[in-house]
């Protein structure tokens, strides 16, 4: 009978043996980062601080929703201290969550228990973070959610220093509305808004609490490695990987988490991937798509969830219409065409230009571009040449004949001499018109300055064509850092990647590391369209970037194609040399 009796209590102390060795060996991972693994153990353990553990370990890979059931689980502890713990860890989450008002009171039940711990001050600390780093409109989302009277009042107070004057009188009227108690109402109106304490500095950015982590979505697609394109989304997302380590290298206080969605070059994909960013990981901000055509969708989605979105490589000018969330690092058709516009008006001091364009085509915005522009600064247009040259089988002699240089048929069928002309063509054709509009100046003797797009970096000129000709054409991408930097990234990429770093490797760095750098600046994601749009100028890899108050980045590389191109480079001293790396 004895033994009989014996058998459970020994059973007992074995479970307790097993289940401490198991809890070690899952503190032993929790300390080693090995979330995952960790939880996986603690999940089998029935205790409160396994409880504690688990929520802190789905904490740190971001899964709040799991890591809240934990810790409402070990709030139950016998034990104070995993109570307080736990009450304190629960207030983060909450706070990844954007539930404010519940974080607060939670760090507000803590500030006021007995606790004599570090933890007590944590929370103190923490809870002013939360106060200072709230928006206007976050202010008064938490004001109107929160039932603690006291919570309220600090809300109000604090504001003095971080809205302008006529807001924080409204956040005193909801407050005050708010309270039941008439005496209380009045000691209130005199306590807040008493003018001696209101001291305005409402322009400056929020400070982010300690530990914040920013999450950032990176919606792209992914092919098989024989893809041609396969590399390109790839080292994109290598580039933004570095650009998300030197963050966290250097902030111990804030970090940035990237969560990757494949896009599957599909808008409907992509429309999937921005919704479970934007409502089960609370992303912050979200980069991608590659391609204009799922952009749209993502910038639509983006306008409604609040978003911001940076698009890094897709260059529509119909993206950024009436999208106030989404941001475009590669130039638009129309900005290539006023940056060029400029640089002919400005730099190179023409003031008589023509245009050709096809009627249909990406280039015609350019060309929309550079004449608003050129006219802008007071050059005349002579000729604006917009048809559907597919239609005609890509004969150009009829319209670029007024380019001739012959003086007498100049006077006698009333062309207008024209010192440069502005060709801006794009997709399939674009070859084919620059060979053939190249050929048709060369028949005529013609020495007219000719401004480009992009596609002319490839154009297959013949040697006299080289030798006669002032090509200029505009690029997105191109080399603003130093050599060292360069090098230096060139060397991380290799030794982390195992592969060199091409143009998109530089392209996603840049994207990653201005992104980061603008929500150093903002603090709270909230002001992040402004952080953008009024950051200094950013020299990168391969991209210089300048809102300028925009949405669109500003900056294009004026690039030489020949040699007398070259010669005017050379020649033109600082200022053309600066215009060229815009």
């Amino acid at each position: 009978m004895k033994k009989i009796l014996l058998l459970p209590f020994i059973l007992l102390l074995q479970f307790g043996y097993l289940s401490a060795q198991s809890f070690e060996e899952a503190m032993d991972l929790y300390n080693s980062d090995q979330f995952a693994e960790a939880n996986a153990i603690f999940d089998q353990i029935d205790d409160s601080a396994a409880r504690l553990f688990s929520g802190k370990s789905y904490l740190a890979v971001g899964q709040y929703h799991y890591a809240i059931a934990q810790f409402n689980e070990a709030l139950n502890a016998e034990r104070q201290n995993i109570r307080h713990e736990a009450l304190y860890s629960l207030a983060i989450a909450q706070f990844r969550l954007k539930k404010y008002d519940l974080s607060l009171t939670n760090l507000k039940q803590l500030i006021e228990s007995d606790n004599r711990t570090g933890l007590r001050m944590d929370a103190q600390r923490f809870y002013r973070q939360i106060m200072n780093y709230l928006t206007v409109e976050e202010r008064f989302q938490t004001l109107q959610r929160s039932e603690a009277a006291s919570i309220r009042y600090d809300l109000v107070n604090n504001s003095k220093t971080y809205v302008d004057e006529t807001t924080y009188n409204a956040l005193v009227t909801a407050l005050l509305r708010m309270e039941p108690d008439s005496l209380l109402r009045n000691e209130l109106t005199e306590s807040l808004l008493a003018e001696s304490d209101l001291q305005q500095f409402f322009n400056r950015y929020p400070t982010a609490p300690q530990g914040m982590v920013y999450h950032i979505g990176v919606v792209l697609p992914t092919f098989d490695q024989n893809d041609p394109e396969f590399t390109i989304p790839r080292n994109l997302y290598y580039g933004m990987i570095l650009a998300a380590d030197e963050f966290n290298s250097r902030n111990a206080d804030k970090k940035v988490k990237l969560i990757f969605k494949n896009s599957a070059e599909d808008p409907d994909t992509t429309a999937k991937a921005v919704t479970e960013l934007a409502w089960a990981h609370r992303a912050d901000a979200v980069i991608g798509p590659l391609f204009s055509e799922p952009a749209k969708k993502m910038a639509q989605l983006a306008e409604e969830f609040r978003l911001p979105m940076f698009a890094p490589l897709a260059n529509s000018d119909e993206l950024n219409l009436d999208y106030n969330y989404t941001f475009q690092l590669n130039p638009t058709f129309e900005v290539h065409g006023k940056n060029m516009a400029r640089f002919a008006v400005q730099e190179l001091g023409l003031d008589t230009l023509a245009v050709i364009t096809e009627k249909g085509s990406l280039g015609r915005n350019a060309a929309l571009g550079f004449r608003k522009e050129a006219e802008r600064l007071g050059a005349y247009i002579s000729y604006f040449i917009d048809e559907d040259f597919s239609a005609i089988g890509y004969d150009l002699s009829e319209f670029t004949k007024v380019f001739t240089p012959d003086t007498a048929l100049i006077d006698s069928l009333g062309y207008t001499p024209t010192q440069a002309l502005y060709a801006p063509f794009t997709g399939q054709a674009a070859t084919t018109m620059t060979n053939l509009l190249m050929n048709d100046l060369e028949a005529m003797r013609s020495e007219i300055v000719i401004l480009g797009s992009e596609e002319w970096a490839g154009a297959n000129l013949s040697a006299y064509q080289q030798r006669i000709f002032e090509i200029y054409y505009t690029e997105a991408f191109g080399v603003s850092a130093d050599t060292t930097a360069i090098e230096y990234f060139e060397e991380d990429f290799q030794t982390r990647f195992g592969t060199s770093a091409d143009r998109f490797a530089r392209v996603g760095y840049d994207t990653g590391n201005y992104l980061f750098q603008s929500l150093e600046t903002a603090g709270n994601p909230s002001y992040l369209g402004r952080a953008l749009r009024t950051a200094p100028e950013y020299n990168g890899m391969a991209l210089r970037v300048h809102f300028d108050g925009k949405r669109i980045n500003q900056h294009v590389y004026i690039e030489a194609l020949t040699p007398l191109a070259r010669e005017r480079f050379n020649q033109g001293g600082e200022s053309v040399n600066s215009f060229r790396q815009r």
